[in-house]
């Protein structure tokens, strides 16, 4: 395991960083003050009693963040990676991980509506006004899932004004990806439209070994994504708002590679080596209709929300050059939301919000693993046959209370509901096969947060979490044909504030987390399963620092470190010592980023930009018995750029230094001492034009 020395060391590096920005940080007119939406009412950052990281849309912007892994990067203790499918993405956050197949461990939501299921998470980010990640139980407000913490995804509004973009980049792999947006006003005042649309066209960069389409890499992604938005105001006080998107994918999956321990952390010559090469096509339909309704002291809200995921999966399973197995996927995921909430408006000492929220899904994972017949096509006979039909039926009711106690002294107390009724059965063996269960939980959370100055505050905070238990496919031999909800209690004490008229803000917490029933993925191949196991008790201890420093005008910095020591207590009660001690799989031992972004202004209006950032992100251990395990990795991106008057040319580079590392492993996925990993993506060249107007 890591030792303590180790850890106390990065985050001393990382200290280094706040102090070697803060001194060049000068006396200049004041910045503007980020407000963000996180706890469902708008509140300045550093009002608000939870660790925080907020993108802005000049940040998205000016960072080339294209999707969910490259704001992660940027934020302590996450951790997004692609799995098996491009359309599947595991989350880690303050290390609790997705169990793959399993509920993310953050709520996300997009606009105000929450998303149903994992697979509508990776998409591109287009089109965004900004991105806050709230770390630590947000159960209260979010319901299930939120476990880990929230992300509040804002799309931009339409416009009383005419105004638009366009965008267009190249870059290796002969990636091209051409996008734009347009918004203005269909009736003055009264409806409000706006379009946006996106196009990529990657040929990939992963060569297979045996690669029968010409080549055609395993890593190739061809998608188009449209949103559309109208908002119509039909009175003073009333708002609706609709909002639509459609995405239609086709990419290479899995990229995944046959590894032994000798040959782990070995990149230097690509080990897929299949027969077949695997496709993934996804469809997504997703539509929201958000009304608010002033009263004046108060705010009525009411959102439905209706989305489908169609994708299906075919290619090779024994991921070898022997025509021996191959699989075929159909996932399918349906759900419709409703949410009704009212709250209280205005900066009175008393600030409440009440609700009840409502969800009906419905999930079909249909799994077939045929022989092949030695073409890449099936013989008829099947490894697996399993027709999964998953539904859940939610229900939640929930309310937040914030008081001020005294000019200094605010309370927050909140507290939620959740009853989540699950059932599954696999109709190609019938009623046998069919499981259910109740999952339900109360989740309380109480804040404390003291004002030491005008823009210094100090807080406590206790929360509770869960995620709902499932049900492992009926085949499955590895494990038990349920497995249990989880269970976090959290516990948090921080600061936050912005000093030298904002031209510095820091923040820094530190938590302790019991968490129970940690859901933990694995596979076995004698016989063949996928099978998901609780892990009785695990302990997380960790703090996370941040800076953003503005020394000048053309200058910012920023600095972000997280320490996350997960630390399994207890595996089994058959047998209590099995893996106690050992660090909890698919966690990083701790993140760290330091990034800036400079403009340099030459004449004629003519400004250069240059942004960068360095991540590093601890080693992580791929299984409980701590037998796999990934030293720490660097990334480096760069964004050099010349703009002038809503003009922008320049050039990129992701991965500068080329560093690989696995995305997933499973230890002893294919027999001992045989796991799989899936390759990080190379080093990406590129060049990108826009014009806004």
């Amino acid at each position: 395991m890591e030792t303590v020395r180790t850890r106390i060391l990065a985050a001393v590096s990382a200290a280094g960083l706040v102090v070697v920005a803060a001194p060049a940080v000068a006396a200049e007119p004041e910045q503007s003050e980020i407000v963000i939406t996180a706890r469902k009412r708008a509140e300045s950052q550093i009002e608000v009693p939870d660790a925080v990281t907020v993108f802005t849309a000049q940040t998205i912007e000016n960072a080339g963040i294209n999707d969910v892994t490259d704001f992660a990067n940027l934020t302590p203790n996450m951790f997004f990676t692609p799995t098996f499918r491009p359309a599947e993405m595991q989350m880690t956050i303050r290390g609790i991980p997705t169990a793959q197949g399993g509920e993310a461990p953050v709520a996300v939501v997009i606009d105000g509506v929450q998303v149903s299921h994992p697979t509508f998470v990776n998409q591109e980010l287009l089109d965004i006004e900004q991105i806050e990640v709230l770390r630590g139980p947000q159960g209260s407000l979010y319901g299930r899932n939120a476990i880990g913490g929230a992300l509040n995804i804002t799309t931009r509004r339409p416009t009383n004004e005419l105004e638009g973009m366009v965008r267009a980049s190249y870059a290796s792999g002969n990636d091209i990806r051409v996008g734009g947006a347009i918004s203005g006003p269909l009736v003055k005042d009264k409806l409000l439209f706006r379009l946006a649309a996106s196009m990529r066209d990657y040929k990939g960069q992963l060569r297979d070994q045996t690669a029968r389409d010409g080549d055609r890499k395993a890593d190739y992604d061809e998608n188009y994504l449209v949103k559309a938005g109208l908002i119509f105001t039909p009175t003073d006080r009333l708002e609706i708002n609709l909002r639509g998107n459609y995405l239609h994918q086709r990419a290479g999956a899995p990229s995944l590679e046959v590894v032994t321990n000798a040959n782990f952390d070995d990149y230097g010559t690509s080990l897929l080596n299949r027969n077949v090469l695997t496709y993934d096509k996804r469809e997504i339909y997703d539509l929201s209709l958000k009304a608010d309704y002033d009263f004046g002291a108060a705010m009525l809200t009411w959102i439905t929300g209706y989305s489908r995921s169609d994708a299906h999966l075919f290619g090779d399973a024994d991921f070898s050059p022997t025509p021996f197995l191959l699989q075929d996927l159909d996932l399918t995921v349906k759900a419709f939301t409703q949410e009704l909430r009212l709250s209280s408006q205005g900066d009175g000492w008393l600030r409440w919000l009440v609700g009840l929220y409502y969800q009906k899904r419905d999930t079909d994972n249909f799994l077939l693993i045929p022989f092949d017949d030695g073409t890449g096509q099936s013989n008829g006979t099947f490894a697996i046959q399993s027709f999964d039909a998953g539904t859940s039926k939610s229900i939640a009711a929930f309310g937040s209370t914030s008081a001020d106690v005294s000019d200094d002294l605010e309370l927050t107390l909140g507290m939620r509901y959740d009853r989540d009724k699950r059932r599954s059965v696999d109709t190609a063996i019938g009623g046998a096969s069919e499981a259910g269960d109740t999952f339900e939980a109360f989740q309380p959370k109480l804040q404390l947060k003291y004002k030491i100055a005008d823009d210094l505050n100090v807080f406590a905070s206790y929360g509770r979490g869960f995620r709902s238990g499932g049900f492992n496919a009926f085949f499955a031999a590895g494990a038990d044909r349920q497995f249990n909800k989880e269970r976090s209690d959290s516990f948090e004490v921080g600061m936050k504030g912005d000093f030298l008229d904002r031209r510095l803000t820091f923040s820094a917490s530190a938590f302790h987390i019991k968490f129970d029933n940690q859901q933990f993925f694995f596979i076995t191949v004698s016989p063949p399963s996928q099978n998901v196991v609780n892990i009785d008790k695990v302990d997380i201890s960790g703090l996370e620092v941040e800076l953003a420093a503005r020394p000048t005008s053309q200058l910012t910095i920023n600095a972000g470190f997280g320490l996350s020591d997960a630390t399994i207590k207890r595996f089994s009660d058959a047998a209590p010592a099995l893996y106690k001690d050992n660090r909890a799989p698919q966690s990083p031992a701790y993140t760290a980023s330091l990034s800036m972004d400079y403009v340099i202004p030459l004449a004629d209006e003519f400004d250069v930009r240059f942004n960068g950032s360095f991540v590093r992100r601890g080693s992580i251990m791929w299984d409980a018995a701590n037998t796999l395990r990934t030293p720490a990795r660097n990334l480096i991106n760069a964004r050099l750029f010349v703009e002038r008057s809503g003009f922008s040319i320049g050039a990129y580079v992701d991965n500068l230094t080329n560093a690989r590392y696995p995305t997933q492993a499973l230890a002893n996925s294919f027999g001992d001492g045989l796991h799989s990993r899936i390759p990080s993506p190379k080093r990406q060249f590129g060049v990108q034009g826009s014009y806004k107007f």
